[in-house]
């Protein structure tokens, strides 16, 4: 703090910070909104049995249980041994 003097008295000068708002509405923009994605949990052999229910034999079961998009679906590659 700096000391000033006026009409014989001793005054201390107290810097202002202005704060500007320019800066202040781009902050204040709103941000995107993020989905939030729920995870559910399902075993293999969930996964197998609604295969086999919705194809009907085994055979297709295996197919599109070891399919790319079942893959991609669930970040797993699952393969069939057998016949």
């Amino acid at each position: 703090m700096a000391k000033t003097e006026r009409r014989g008295q001793v005054m201390n000068r107290v810097a202002r910070q202005v704060k500007g708002t320019a800066g202040r509405a781009v902050a204040k923009a709103s941000q995107p909104v993020r989905k939030v994605q729920t995870k559910v949990q399902v075993t293999l052999g969930d996964l197998i049995a609604a295969a086999f229910d919705v194809a009907g034999e085994a055979k297709a079961a295996a197919k599109l249980v070891s399919s790319k998009s079942m893959a991609a679906a669930t970040g797993r590659q699952i393969v069939v041994v057998g016949g």
